[in-house]
């Protein structure tokens, strides 16, 4: 099972470092001008394609190279203080090593709350309302936004592939050594491997406090043009569903602000996802962009840095192209979502490769789905294509009106069809 790195290697084509004094972005890091100038432009696509839009404002914590230095700097701050009250010093160096655990594994802030909020916004298609209770089979998600230069990271992600992240450089070469230190002295065994052991972690914090400063000095990664890969993919794979006739259940589209600040936008999102999306078995779909060098299309199953979180990648056997199976070292929407108990996965790809993953991905989910195709609404009517009076003001968001997913199936149109069907599927659609 490969390991995906945390840090895009190469950013995408359109893609380039300018600076925040910069006038007019296409979209840019989480909670700018540029990231809201986006947002704005994919509801104005989703609504040409006569899908109901809703721009939701969410307030975040965007900097991680905030976090990092809090903890960090807490953490050497109470290794010193342990060298005259050992209990006080360890007792600060632990609290710190949970909070730092907390946040980058478990999502719940705690001295991140430190760190001041910023306003960002997801893009959302139906509006938030009773139709995600009922009439939602499928997500589509992506995040829009850019993530920050990071030379240290990108080298890390270069030279060891993900496998060594600096979160568990953070964690288990700077904050552990350090509780571990002053833990001895509590204990009285205090000598040269007690020192050496609280050297080393100092030394390894202080170092990724300085990573942080140079990734705050480096250039911000803005947009010059075209929309970010993942949201076009993600453009595509509607489109195709959009023209289709083997699904009448509900579709959502959700593209999340601050998507590379841990997965902030999906998780506010997902947070308060209603109950009955698990219960309905609705899946998440969450595209990325993967690296140009990679020979297969991946799709993600497991997720997360410090503690991953099992996917749903056994929902890849249906796939024609035999996605490899892969570990991705970072957080996003799709966490957020199996951690509600909602079933979701990642395809980590390029191109129509990732396009007709998803397509495939798709289809088995709303096969597989259970909940009431008639609480969605089709796409720009007005009632006409399924009960108006059960949900009025969500209009219709079904896609096709036509041939049922078993009926599909059994016409030889469904993923088993296509599976059996060595050609590519053809394309409705043309990339911009």
């Amino acid at each position: 099972m490969g390991s995906i790195p945390t840090r895009r290697i190469e950013l995408p084509k359109g893609i380039r470092i300018g600076t925040s004094d910069e006038e007019s972005p296409t979209t840019g890091i989480p909670a700018s001008e540029g990231e809201r100038q986006a947002a704005n432009r994919l509801a104005a696509e989703l609504e040409r394609r006569g899908l109901k839009t809703e721009v939701e404002p969410i307030a975040v914590r965007p900097s991680e190279a905030g976090s990092v230095v809090i903890h960090a700097a807490l953490s050497v701050g109470g290794g010193l203080l342990g060298l005259t009250a050992p209990l006080l010093g360890a007792t600060i160096c632990l609290a710190v090593a949970f909070s730092f655990y907390s946040e980058r594994a478990l999502g719940l802030n705690l001295l991140g709350r430190l760190i001041p909020k910023r306003s960002s916004q997801n893009v959302l298609s139906p509006p938030v309302g009773p139709v995600w209770s009922g009439g939602i089979g499928i997500v589509l998600t992506a995040g829009y936004d850019i993530p920050d230069a990071y030379p240290a990271g990108e080298w890390l992600s270069r030279r060891f592939s993900g496998r060594l992240t600096s979160d568990r450089i953070v964690l288990w070469a700077g904050m552990i050594p350090l509780f571990a230190a002053t833990m001895l002295r509590l204990a009285e065994i205090d000598g040269l491997a007690t020192g050496l052991l609280q050297m080393l972690g100092s030394v390894v914090l202080l170092s990724m406090i300085v990573a942080q400063i140079d990734r705050r000095m480096a250039g911000r990664p803005i947009a010059e043009e075209g929309d970010p890969a993942a949201p076009g993919i993600l453009f595509e794979v509607l489109d195709e569903l959009l023209d289709s006739d083997e699904a009448e259940q509900g579709i959502g589209v959700c593209f999340f602000g601050a998507e590379s600040a841990t997965g902030a936008g999906g998780s506010q999102f997902f947070r308060r996802a209603p109950l009955e999306m698990s219960a309905n078995n609705a899946l998440v779909i969450n595209f990325i962009v993967g690296d140009e060098s990679a020979e297969r299309i991946q799709i993600t199953a497991r997720e997360g840095d410090l503690a991953t979180l099992r996917m749903n990648s056994e929902l890849a056997a249906d796939c024609r192209l035999d996605p490899e199976p892969a570990i991705l070292r970072t957080t996003t929407g799709a966490v957020a979502a199996r951690r509600r108990g909602i079933r979701a996965v990642t395809i980590v790809g390029r191109d129509d490769e990732a396009v007709d993953t998803g397509l495939d991905l798709a289809d088995g989910g709303l096969e597989s789905a259970s909940f009431r195709p008639d609480a969605s609404a089709h796409p720009g009517d007005d009632g006409d294509g399924g009960d108006s009076d059960a949900n009025p003001d969500q209009g219709d968001n079904r896609v096709g009106s036509g041939t049922k997913p078993a009926e599909a199936a059994r016409s030889g149109s469904g993923p088993d069809a296509r599976k059996a069907d060595a050609a590519p599927r053809k394309r409705n659609v043309t990339r911009g």
